[in-house]
């Protein structure tokens, strides 16, 4: 290649290197000025509980924001393992779990008071008996949850026994009906919508929180990392909420055919199942955070109590700022949650 050549390239290159320059500038400026991508959405985890169905419905009806996405658990034990290992951001839980979750080490906050259980929760048997003391010695089937066991206290409590007096059989709630169909149990521990199929097939009712109202509490938990920096998402989660609730007051005008798509209830079953629950709206649900101690307060004073009668034992320790009700105020105001104090 002689000189002649070599100058040539050279020149060429020389200016042709400003307009690469320039072009690597522009577009690391408008790398730079781009708006970041948006944050992954929120993962919500519900488990097959009746009482989240208000959640659902936002979901079906294109009212959930699409920073949120829902979780169906299977139950509320994949629930509690999903928000254990940060799997998900939020969940809706019964009171008593989030007081062992947080009790476990798990850094949360009690943010709603989503339902009460008003007959949803039940402890059912076998036709032929008729009194909890004839459960000694008897199999029961139960979830490995707070709840369950909340319940089965309570029930065996009510015919003087004890868990010491059964033979208990741990059964996560998606594989009750299977199980419960194989004969050899007295007794379940079962909550709605199961509740509505093991009545269809002539379990009888001796147990239920119809009487017991305030003993089974669903709440929404949040991680309290997200609660510092994505405090919009859920305020908004809690204005679906509101919407939703303010939908199943007036249940004639209901999606039925979508909420019952899943053909474990039928219309009549799912409006029966839907009896023994109260749905809070956000007004309602604030109410149970006002007064010192709250409602609430109150309520996690007494199921700690019971849960230190359980395997949780005395060193069960909550403390009060498991308790925050800043985005509920929020939500109420209207007002972007950056600007609650």
């Amino acid at each position: 290649m002689s000189l002649r050549d070599l100058s040539t390239r050279f020149e060429a290159v020389a200016w042709g290197l400003p307009l690469v320059l320039v072009v690597a500038g522009l577009m690391a400026l408008v790398a730079w000025l781009a708006p970041p991508p948006p944050p992954a959405p929120l993962r919500v985890a519900v488990g097959p509980w009746i009482g989240y169905e208000p959640l659902v419905l936002a979901r079906e009806t294109n009212d959930l924001p699409a920073s949120l996405r829902l979780v169906e658990s299977v139950s509320n034990t994949e629930s509690t393992q999903l928000l254990h290992e940060g799997m998900v951001d939020l969940a809706g839980f019964t009171l008593d779990e989030a007081i062992r979750l947080a009790s476990e080490g798990v850094d949360l906050r009690i943010v709603a008071v989503l339902s009460d259980s008003r007959g949803a929760d039940a402890l059912v048997v076998r036709p032929g008996i008729e009194d909890l003391a004839q459960l000694r010695g008897q199999r029961v089937l139960v979830e490995d949850t707070a709840v369950g066991q909340l319940i089965l206290d309570r029930a065996l409590a009510e015919g003087g026994l004890s868990q010491v007096d059964i033979r208990k059989a741990q059964v996560q709630a998606s594989y009750l009906a299977r199980r419960w169909r194989e004969g050899d149990a007295a007794a379940a521990v079962v909550y709605e919508p199961f509740l509505s199929e093991f009545e269809a097939e002539g379990a009888v009712t001796l147990f239920s929180t119809a009487t017991h109202p305030g003993l089974v509490l669903d709440v929404l938990v949040v991680r309290t990392d997200v609660l510092e920096s994505r405090r919009d998402d859920v305020v908004a989660l809690l204005r679906a909420w509101d919407r939703s609730v303010a939908a199943f007051r007036k249940p004639g005008s209901l999606p039925l055919d979508i909420l019952t798509a899943d053909g474990r209830l039928d219309a009549d079953g799912y409006r029966h199942a839907l009896s023994g629950i109260a749905f809070f709206d956000l007004g309602e649900s604030r109410r149970f955070f006002d007064g010192s101690p709250s409602p609430m307060q109150s309520s996690i004073d007494a199921l700690a109590a019971i849960l230190r009668e359980g395997p949780l034992g005395a060193d069960l320790r909550v403390h009060p700022e498991i308790v925050d009700a800043r985005l509920l105020d929020a939500a109420l105001r209207g007002t972007p949650a950056g600007e609650v104090p």
